[in-house]
C-alpha cells in the first residue's frame, strides 16, 4: 500500500520538525524535512470546543456568525499546515508532486509522541488547490505507533458477529450525560438483518474490575470481544504532582481541577481511593470508571493498565467517546479561556497512545464531548464497515467522510451544518482487519433516528407494549437508574404520576436490557389493571415455560395453587427472567380510600411471592402511580421518573406535530417556551405513549 508518513518531533516549545516519507510497492522511497512553528492559543482551543460541543444549541445570532468565523479559521489552519510541510523545500514539493495523483489510494500515517498527541490538528491539513483536507481524500488517515513496547496480536479473521462490549460509565448518575447517548441510538438503528451481524453486551456494573472479569471470561470461552467501546469521561492529569500537592495542601488550583473533573471534594477524599495504580510523572490521560464501593462512585484507570488488559485478553480495538450532557447549560458563545479547554482532547489523545504502546491493535477516539447524533451515526458507520471486512483505519476514514458529506445536525431545532468530521481519530499500529471481506459486499444499513424503539434480542412477552407511534424519546436518566438498580437489586418500583410514561419506559427498558445482555432469559409482562391474584399471575409463567415443564414431566394445569407457586420459584431459580408487573396500584386500592378488588390475603400472597423470589435469578420491575408502601413496605427499591429535559420535550413535540398535524419549525428558542411551558410535559408524553 502507498504510505505517506509524517513524523512530528518537538525541537522547542511550539517548534517542530516534521520528517516526511513516501513509500510503497513499485515506488522509490522519497523523504523530506520541514520545520514549523505552531500553537493553538487557549482562546482558539475554546472557540473550537464551543463550535463542536455547544453551537447547535444556539442557532440564533450571534451563534451562526461566530461558527462561520471558526470554520474559516479551521480552513486557514489546514492551508497553513500544508504550506509549512509541502512547500518547505524542493524535496517536499517533489514528494507532493509524486503523491498527489495517488492520494485516494494511500494511507497517511501521523506519528507523534504521547505528550504531543494533540498539539497539531493534522486532520485539518488541506491542499489549497483542491480546498479539500487530505483526511477526506486518502484511503485511510491514521495516527500510528511504529515501535510499541509490546507488539499487538493481530485479530483472528473468523466469521461471525462482531462482538462489542459497551462500557457506559456515568459516575454522576442522573446529572451526568444521557445514559444511552450513543449506544442507545446505535442499537435502535439495527433492523432484523443487520442485528445478526452484531453481538452487543453492556458491562454491568461498569467497573474496571468487572471489565477484567468479563474480558477474561470471553477469552477463556474462545469468544474474545473484538471491541471495547467506552462511553464516558476522560481526565488529563499529572497524577504524581497531584498526589504531592494533595498531601501538602499547597495548591488550590490542582484540587479545584480534580473537583471539576471528577465531581468530588478533594478536601474530604484521599487520592489513593480514586487512583490505586502506580504513579507516573507528567501529564497522562485517564478514563473515569464507576466504583460503587467508593463514596463518589469513580475510579481512574490509565492507558498502560487498560492497554495491558486488552492485549492480555486478545481484545484488539478500543473505542472512546464522550458526549455532552443535556442537563448542563452551555455558553451561548465561546468564553474567555481561563483553564485549558483541550483537556478532554488531551486525555483521549494521550490515553490512546499509551493503550497502543501497551499492546492494543487500534484505538478510535471521539476527542470532544460531541452531540450524540454525531457520535451515534459515526459509530454505526464504523461498525458496519468493520463487520464487512474493512480495516480499522479505512473504516474510520469512511465514517469521517460520511460525516463530511452529510453535515446537517439536529438535536432539537432545525438542522444546521456542522464540520464535526474532525472529531473522530484513529490510532492504528498496522492495518487491522477484524474479518475477511465477503466475496460480494452487501451494505449494512443502520439508520439513526432519535425516536426509534430499541429492537429485541431474546424472547419477549407478546403482551409487552409496542413502541409509541410517535417514537420513544429520552428518559435516559430513568433507564440509567433502572439499569444500575438491577446491578444489586432484585425488585424495583418505578413510580410517577399518570401520563408520565411509566409503562412505555418499562417496556423500552426491557428491550434494552434484553438486547444488551442484562437478562439472559425471557421478559414477561403482566398488567394489574384487572383483578389478578397470584395463581393467575403464575399461570402466565407456566404458559411461557410449558414446553420446558412438560419435558420434565410436569403438567402445569394439574398442579394445585401451592404447587404452582413452588414450581414457579424453582423455575426462576434456574432461569433468569425480567418480569414487569405493570400498574400495580389497584392491588392496595387506588385512589387511596377506594376498596381494593384484592383481599388482604391476596395482597399478602403477591408480596410474599416477591420476597421469596429475591432468592432466585429473576428480576422484577413494578410500575405504579405511588410508592406502594402500604402493601410492599420497603421491599422494592424506588425510582421516580423526573420531568423531561427541554431538548427531549422539543424532540417529542416535533415528532407529534409531524405525525399528526404539520411540519414544525424550531429554528429559534422562542418555540421552546410554547412547548415546554404552555403545554404540560406530562400531557405531551401522554399523547406520545397513547397514540
Amino acid at each position: 500500500m502507498l504510505t505517506l508518513r509524517l513524523t512530528q518531533i518537538t525541537e522547542d516549545k511550539d517548534k517542530y520538525r516534521v520528517e516526511v516519507a513516501l513509500e510503497g510497492e513499485g515506488l522509490s522511497r522519497q523523504t523530506a524535512t520541514a520545520r514549523l512553528d505552531f500553537k493553538l492559543t487557549p482562546q482558539e482551543q475554546e472557540q473550537l470546543r464551543w463550535y463542536l460541543e455547544d453551537f447547535l444549541q444556539y442557532p440564533h445570532d450571534p451563534g451562526p456568525k461566530i461558527a462561520a468565523g471558526i470554520e474559516k479559521r479551521m480552513a486557514e489552519i489546514g492551508r497553513e499546515l500544508f504550506k509549512a510541510v509541502f512547500h518547505a523545500n524542493d524535496d517536499a514539493r517533489d514528494l507532493w508532486a509524486t503523491f498527489r495523483t495517488r492520494l485516494n489510494e494511500a494511507r497517511i500515517e501521523i506519528i507523534t509522541g504521547i505528550e504531543e498527541a494533540v498539539s497539531i490538528p493534522w486532520e485539518l491539513i488541506c491542499d489549497p488547490k483542491t480546498d479539500r483536507p487530505l483526511a477526506l481524500r486518502a484511503r485511510s488517515f491514521v495516527y500510528a505507533l511504529p515501535q510499541p513496547r509490546q507488539t499487538p496480536k493481530p485479530p483472528q479473521g473468523a466469521r461471525g458477529p462482531i462482538r462489542i462490549l459497551l462500557v457506559i460509565c456515568r459516575p454522576g448518575g442522573r446529572q451526568d450525560v444521557p445514559f444511552r447517548s450513543v449506544a442507545g441510538r446505535f442499537i435502535k438503528g439495527l433492523d432484523e438483518n443487520t442485528r445478526e451481524a452484531f453481538q452487543l453486551d453492556v458491562l454491568r456494573p461498569p467497573t474496571f474490575a468487572q471489565l477484567g472479569r468479563k474480558l477474561r471470561d470471553a477469552q477463556t470461552n474462545g469468544q474474545p470481544y473484538h471491541i471495547v467501546h467506552f462511553d464516558g469521561h476522560g481526565a488529563f492529569l499529572n497524577m504524581k504532582q497531584l498526589f504531592k500537592k494533595w498531601q501538602d495542601k499547597t495548591s488550590e488550583e490542582m484540587m479545584d481541577l480534580l473537583a471539576e473533573i471528577a465531581n468530588i471534594n478533594p478536601h474530604q477524599y484521599s487520592p489513593e481511593a480514586i487512583y490505586p495504580g502506580q504513579l507516573q510523572p507528567g501529564n497522562h490521560g485517564y478514563l473515569v470508571f464507576e466504583n460503587p464501593q467508593s463514596e463518589h462512585n469513580l475510579c481512574l484507570v490509565d492507558g498502560q493498565e487498560l492497554g495491558k488488559l486488552l492485549a492480555d485478553t486478545n481484545t484488539p480495538v478500543l473505542v472512546l467517546n464522550a458526549c455532552r450532557s443535556a442537563y448542563a447549560e452551555p455558553p451561548t458563545e465561546p468564553e474567555k479561556a481561563q483553564t485549558d479547554p483541550h483537556t478532554q482532547v488531551q486525555a483521549f489523545g494521550s490515553l490512546a497512545q499509551e493503550v497502543m504502546d501497551a499492546g492494543a491493535s487500534g484505538v478510535v477516539a471521539m476527542r470532544y464531548n460531541v452531540y450524540a447524533v454525531t457520535a451515534a451515526q459515526f459509530v454505526a458507520d464504523l461498525y458496519a464497515k468493520l463487520a464487512l471486512g474493512h480495516a480499522l483505519g479505512e473504516a474510520v476514514t469512511l465514517g469521517r467522510k460520511q460525516l463530511s458529506d452529510n453535515p446537517l445536525r439536529a438535536i432539537a431545532y432545525d438542522p444546521l451544518p456542522l464540520q464535526d468530521w474532525t472529531v473522530p481519530v484513529v490510532y492504528e499500529a498496522a492495518p487491522i482487519q477484524l474479518f475477511p471481506k465477503p466475496t460480494q459486499e452487501a451494505p449494512l444499513d443502520i439508520s439513526i433516528a432519535a425516536g426509534n424503539a430499541t429492537p429485541a434480542r431474546g424472547n419477549l412477552d407478546p403482551g409487552l407494549p409496542k413502541r409509541p407511534d410517535a417514537g420513544f424519546f429520552g428518559r435516559d436518566e430513568t433507564l440509567l437508574a433502572l439499569d444500575r438498580a438491577f446491578d444489586s437489586q432484585k425488585i424495583v418500583l418505578l413510580h410517577a404520576y399518570a401520563g408520565s410514561g411509566k409503562t412505555a419506559t418499562a417496556a423500552e427498558f426491557a428491550r434494552w436490557y434484553a438486547l444488551t445482555g442484562g437478562v439472559k432469559g425471557d421478559v414477561l409482562f403482566t398488567s394489574f389493571e384487572r383483578h389478578k391474584p397470584l395463581t393467575r399471575v403464575l399461570d402466565q409463567l407456566g404458559q411461557m415455560f410449558e414446553p420446558l415443564l412438560e419435558g420434565s414431566g410436569i403438567q402445569w394445569l394439574a398442579l394445585s395453587d401451592a404447587e404452582r407457586r413452588e414450581v414457579a420459584l424453582q423455575v426462576l431459580k434456574q432461569i433468569p427472567v425480567l418480569w414487569i408487573w405493570d400498574n400495580v396500584e389497584p392491588i392496595a386500592g387506588f385512589p387511596i380510600g377506594k376498596r381494593s378488588r384484592w383481599s388482604k390475603k391476596e395482597q399478602r400472597e403477591l408480596a410474599d411471592f416477591l420476597r421469596d423470589a429475591r432468592e432466585t435469578k429473576a428480576k422484577f420491575l413494578l410500575t405504579s402511580r405511588r410508592d406502594e408502601q402500604t402493601w410492599l413496605d420497603d421491599l422494592p427499591m424506588h425510582i421516580t421518573i423526573p420531568p423531561m429535559p427541554t431538548q427531549e420535550r422539543v424532540q417529542l413535540a416535533r415528532a407529534l406535530v409531524e405525525k399528526h398535524i404539520r411540519s414544525l419549525s424550531l429554528s429559534r428558542p422562542f418555540g421552546i417556551g410554547v412547548i415546554g411551558f404552555t403545554i404540560h410535559p406530562t400531557a405531551v408524553w401522554s399523547a406520545a405513549t397513547t397514540t
